[in-house]
């Protein structure tokens, strides 16, 4: 990644992004099946309220008729006003259906028959405007007064009836039995399905003299829905517009990232420069993984090309003045073989065969080098105290092998490369070590191997330590170095994920390579 493109803020994965659309767009119906339900609940809580209501003035309207009928003073209200809580929760459940009344009242001359009489016709007409149905009851659980044709029947099977006899309020949700055909989509509100029923206790004097009983059916979410059809409509659009926002906000989410990957490729095949791959902002995981991955590649590539170019142009200065050398010996002998004398024949001669052979050395470095940094990795290990004992052996006296008892047995690696960079190590410390017998010490840096290679020579420069491990860098031009030693054991150090270090000591050099 160029050092002045900015990384790109990791998301979460593109499988996340596409399963909260697909979770959104799930649960928004679900979100409004809960919605309706809950809607329902409130719309039956509704109703228990309105019922609560009506029966309170009911119940105030037949205990005025009852002190009436008896001669007594209107009945005060309480010193404690009574709250009723509503009972039936959003989530409601339905009871059974309400049994058939139990008996039919014998007794039909008590005040409170007398007394609530005359209400009835009120309550008639009051069930054609609200739609409830009312009834009071005696403290038997017995209908004296009702908005229908019910005068007399015994509801005191009903469980909310004798709660409320008993003392407490009392309500309760049932199915609603049409009688008849299920009404016309036109009468949404004679199309709801729940019917709500309300007990309140009847008190006087304190004590529980019977009764009322109401029940209505609920408002359906359907007839809500088409009453408040604008409110709906507005949210069913606000609903719309926010599921294409939440869509076309991760799909332009996972497609411009995308695209702008494919555009600064493009322009890279064109022959621009290369550029960061990695989109700015907020992007997927895989799509900052893959333009992180594309990143790197298009930077090894880079490197790649401007490494070839450069080893080209190395490799054919290099190869240029050994050749320039033998073109040039082998015209003049050509043009003076005749007259040229035997020894300056041989001159010539032997410095085209140096010639070749400085081309050879070079070649084959080259060519060591190139199967270094391309060849893959051996998988068999090599067994080390055997490997470097054995290449060690090959220089007599002029080598001492240390093997440290905490050194790794083993290293993965190719046999052919763990010979090519011990070998230009030693080589190089035997031509410059002044006679004294090189050192080359084997132990363990941190799990890994590491090889020290210690000379007893002059030393190098400080000018010269700098390009030490440039390829074709040598101060032995004359002698056939190829400067590609040091190289070669840089290359094998980087395959392995190691390195190489020059040490410059007060009596020599040490180099260190760690694998």
């Amino acid at each position: 990644m160029p050092p002045d493109a900015v990384p790109p803020s990791r998301g979460p994965s593109i499988r996340y992004l596409v399963l909260l659309a697909n979770a959104f767009v799930l649960l928004l119906p679900i979100f409004a099946v809960w919605f309706l339900r809950l809607w329902d609940g409130h719309l039956v809580r509704v109703t228990e309220q309105q019922l609560v209501a009506e029966s309170v003035l009911i119940g105030e309207a037949v205990r005025d008729a009852l002190h009436a009928l008896e001669g007594r003073p209107p009945a005060e209200a309480s010193a404690v006003p009574m709250v009723v809580e509503p009972l039936l929760p959003l989530h409601y459940t339905l009871e059974p259906p309400a049994p058939q009344p139990s008996r039919l009242a014998v007794d039909r001359n008590g005040p409170l028959w007398r007394a609530a009489a005359p209400l009835e016709p009120m309550l008639r007409r009051a069930a054609r405007t609200n739609l409830s149905g009312a009834r009071v009851l005696d403290a038997d659980g017995c209908v004296v007064a009702s908005s229908g044709d019910d005068i007399g029947a015994c509801l005191d099977n009903r469980a909310e009836v004798r709660q409320a006899l008993a003392g407490d309020y009392a309500a309760a949700a049932r199915e609603r039995h049409f009688v008849g055909p299920t009404p016309p989509l036109g009468g949404l509100s004679r199309r709801g399905e729940v019917r709500v029923f309300t007990a309140l206790p009847l008190r006087d004097d304190g004590r529980v003299i019977g009764a009322v009983l109401m029940s209505r059916t609920s408002s359906s979410p359907l007839e809500a829905v088409w009453t408040l059809r604008y409110t709906v409509l507005t949210g069913f659009l606000l609903c719309l517009a926010m599921t294409l926002a939440v869509s076309a906000f991760l799909s332009r989410r996972i497609a411009r990232p995308v695209q702008a990957i494919t555009a600064a490729a493009t322009a890279m095949t064109r022959g621009e420069p290369p550029r960061s791959l990695a989109p700015s902002g907020f992007v997927p995981a895989e799509v900052a993984t893959l333009s992180a991955a594309l990143d790197r590649l298009t930077a090894q590539l880079t490197d790649r090309a401007a490494y070839i170019a450069d080893f080209a142009a190395n490799a054919s200065h290099e190869m240029k003045t050994p050749i320039t050398a033998i073109r040039g010996a082998v015209e003049l002998l050509q043009e003076s073989w005749a007259s040229m004398p035997p020894e300056q024949r041989a001159r010539f001669l032997a410095n085209i065969d140096a010639d070749a052979a400085r081309m050879e050395r070079l070649v084959t470095r080259l060519l060591q080098l190139a199967r270094i940094q391309s060849a893959p990795e051996a998988a068999s290990p090599v067994a080390v105290r055997a490997h470097l004992t054995d290449l060690v052996a090959r220089y007599g006296e002029r080598v001492e092998l240390h093997i440290d008892a905490a050194a790794p047995a083993t290293v993965v690696i190719h046999p052919d490369h763990l010979d090519a960079a011990v070998h230009n190590l030693i080589d190089n410390a035997v031509r410059h070590g002044g006679g004294v017998p090189v050192q080359v010490c084997v132990d363990a840096l941190a799990g890994r191997l590491r090889i020290r290679v210690r000379d007893h020579g002059a030393g190098i420069s400080p000018a010269n330590r700098a390009r030490i491990f440039d390829r074709f860098f040598t101060t032995e031009r004359d002698h056939g170095g190829t400067g590609l030693g040091l190289a070669i054991v840089r290359a094998v150090a980087e395959t392995r994920g190691g390195r190489v270090d020059l040490e410059s000591l007060p009596d020599g050099t040490a180099f260190t390579l760690v694998l």
